[in-house]
């Protein structure tokens, strides 16, 4: 302020109006504040207001001015965050009021074995998370009791008698649980605030009664031995002296073709003429050509309560297998991101056994004319996973994703389902994720450098001050460092001493703690990749466009005329100077993927030339047809970059 008044002096400003700043209690941080009519009250001259306002402007710049406040920023937040008595007064009485607690709270789920592997059950097919509070002394067997109690009231549920299936009892990382651990004993090692656990279950498959089938494999001795060239008999009192009075013969489906079968389900007895045989079958009517046959005929798959071996007179009836159906998914071009996390919102999508196959609508209505055989696919996934990280991740070469609140817990699990399902089909996965947020959604811990995912996470200008401190904490510029580390709510002064810890305690709370929710949605559907991504960083080094790849990954044709070799170098030599961003733009025109995934892309050359000529891509096969008419290296580099930074590519090739 005493220099701000010896400014006003200088300029032969009234003593009244000094004081009058002074008595309205004016400074300098008030007077940029305020607009050029309120300054008038004070300056009537135009010239006067000018130099004031220019005055502010540079004390506010001034570096020892902007030091000092953001001392007293990092000051007044580490102030109001101590409370040193009473805070460690608190966290005594927290833990001491916990261990003389004899309860405590829980959640427990049910996951059921669907033949593949482990689904956790919603609460719509009786499943659902409940939360309970259960003795600390509590051990596998109570827990497993009480878990029986929830979801197979009176000992069953929609899918059968607990007596049908095999019990076991997990974490929520899926591990069976030691029989002798008590719930206080595994709060205290996990340190959770709430823990869950997992009632899975599984099919026993019941053993057929021995005697029947020692009783039915004698008569059938018995019957051939007596009617070796003949057909089976015609009459009921025939077919009764070779089938029992009452017995089912029951069908059940070739294991060999799990696709619907053309037998109707039916509960009724399917009886001949002359023939007195019960079907029980899951299928439903009998085509006409059985109906007025004599002979028994049983399709291929396993009877229950007749020996296989005494069944070589028969003659099996093989109708042609029928193709899986597809399921087909419908995408609007221009709206993949939102209408592909609706479809995988359907849980039972990555679980089927049908062929998924998808459709791409153009804005006229029209469906694209290329066809799913891969490359309409992974293009699909390109375009997702790009409109993901602009709309649903924060960070630079690295991305982490952020809480929405139009994002719950069925849109994070369906693009978990997404990663699955692109990984399991076209070994597709997004890398630009930071590599310990999948591994600590699929492993549950972290294997990455932390501080290097975060390094990689901050942006160019960040990551070279934080690297700088790193090798040399006190030529850094300490007044950026504090900014920086400002952005992220450091709530300690960085020193060359502890900067280390900072920097792993900013990282571990940027890339683990805050998408903490989302990590735990995905968790229960990555379950399947812990085999296959155990080592995560080479398979991000394996799908990392580069040069080197994508050069090697071209195959020419084995004769080439001047013409096509010179076309063959100018596409080498381009692709030699592409940036990082070109070379998956290259990639994903000619395979669908922008991520190199180990397709060969086979060149071939066309006579196109004038308007015609342009390259074309065919993703599916993973074609690239090149026109031999280019004069020169400029040229044909000239429309690649067209083609490719255009962004809009039509699939008008079946």
């Amino acid at each position: 302020m005493d220099e701000l008044i010896i400014l006003l002096r200088e300029r032969n400003i009234p003593e009244t109006t000094i004081k009058r700043l002074e008595e309205d209690k004016i400074d300098v941080s008030v007077l940029l504040l305020m607009t050029d009519d309120q300054m008038r009250s004070y300056f009537p001259s135009y010239g006067d207001r000018l130099a004031v306002m220019g005055f502010c402007r540079r004390q506010e710049r001034e570096p020892t001015c902007r030091k000092s406040k953001l001392f007293e920023r990092l000051k007044s937040k580490l102030t109001k965050r101590q409370k040193p008595d009473n805070s460690q007064t608190e966290t005594q009485n927290t833990t001491k009021k916990h261990s003389q607690r004899t309860v405590r709270k829980i959640e427990m789920g049910w996951m059921h074995h669907d033949g593949q592997g482990f689904v956790q059950m919603r609460a719509k097919k009786g499943g659902g998370t409940r939360k309970l509070s259960v003795p600390k002394e509590w051990k596998r067997e109570e827990l497993i009791e009480e878990a029986i109690r929830l979801f197979f009231p009176n000992g069953k549920n929609s899918h059968g008698s607990i007596s049908e299936f095999k019990l076991d009892l997990t974490n929520y990382q899926e591990v069976s649980l030691d029989a002798e651990s008590t719930v206080g004993e595994m709060y205290n090692a996990s340190k959770l605030t709430m823990m869950r656990f997992y009632l899975t279950t599984k099919k026993v498959e019941r053993e057929v009664e021995t005697e029947s089938e020692e009783e039915m494999s004698d008569q059938m001795e018995n019957f051939h031995s007596n009617n070796q060239d003949q057909s089976l008999p015609s009459t009921s009192s025939g077919m009764n002296d070779f089938f029992p009075s009452e017995m089912d013969v029951i069908y059940v489906d070739s294991p060999v073709n799990d696709t619907a079968s053309p037998f109707h389900s039916t509960e009724d007895h399917i009886a001949d003429d002359d023939l007195n045989v019960s079907f029980q079958s899951s299928l439903v009517t009998l085509p006409d050509y059985l109906d007025s046959s004599n002979v028994v005929t049983v399709l291929t798959g396993d009877i229950i309560g007749i020996d296989e071996q005494n069944l070589d007179d028969t003659l099996p009836l093989s109708p042609e297998p029928i193709a899986p159906q597809k399921k087909i998914l419908v995408v609007h071009r221009g709206q993949i991101f939102s209408e592909l996390i609706a479809h995988f919102c359907d849980e039972t999508l990555i679980h089927t056994q049908s062929e998924v196959e998808v459709k791409l609508l153009l804005p006229n209505g029209q469906f694209e004319m290329g066809h799913d055989v891969g490359g309409v696919f992974r293009d699909c996934l390109s375009e997702f996973w790009q409109e993901f990280y602009d709309q649903c991740t924060l960070g630079n070469n690295f991305k982490v994703p952020f809480l929405r609140h139009d994002f719950g817990k069925e849109k994070w699990e369906s693009v978990a389902r997404i990663i699955l399902f692109g990984w399991k089909k076209e070994k597709y996965l997004p890398i630009k994720l930071a590599p310990v947020i999948l591994q600590q959604a699929i492993q549950g811990s972290v294997k990455s450098d932390l501080i290097e995912n975060f390094l990689k996470y901050v942006s160019e200008n960040e990551c070279a001050l934080l690297e700088s401190c790193r090798k040399d904490f006190c030529s850094a510029d300490q007044e950026e460092l504090l900014e920086t580390l400002d952005n992220y709510s450091c709530r300690r002064i960085p020193t060359n001493e502890n900067f280390k810890q900072i920097l792993e305690e900013l990282a571990h709370k940027t890339l683990i703690q805050e998408p903490a929710y989302v990590l735990e949605q995905w968790a229960c559907i990555l379950g399947p990749l812990r085999k296959d991504l155990e080592e995560i960083e080479d398979v991000y080094c394996a799908l990392q466009p580069t040069v080197r790849k994508i050069v090697q990954s071209l195959k020419f044709p084995e004769t080439m005329n001047v013409q096509q070799k010179d076309i063959s170098k100018h596409l080498t030599t381009y692709l030699r100077e592409c940036d990082a961003k070109r070379q998956s733009l290259f990639l994903r025109f000619c395979t669908g993927s922008d991520l190199f995934i180990g397709k060969a892309i086979t060149v071939d050359f066309t006579d196109l030339k004038g308007f015609e000529r342009r390259p074309v891509a065919h993703t599916c096969g993973c074609f690239l047809r090149l026109s031999v008419h280019y004069d020169n290296y400029p040229d044909f580099r000239s429309e690649m970059n067209k083609v490719l930074e255009s962004n809009i590519w039509v699939m008008d090739i079946v």
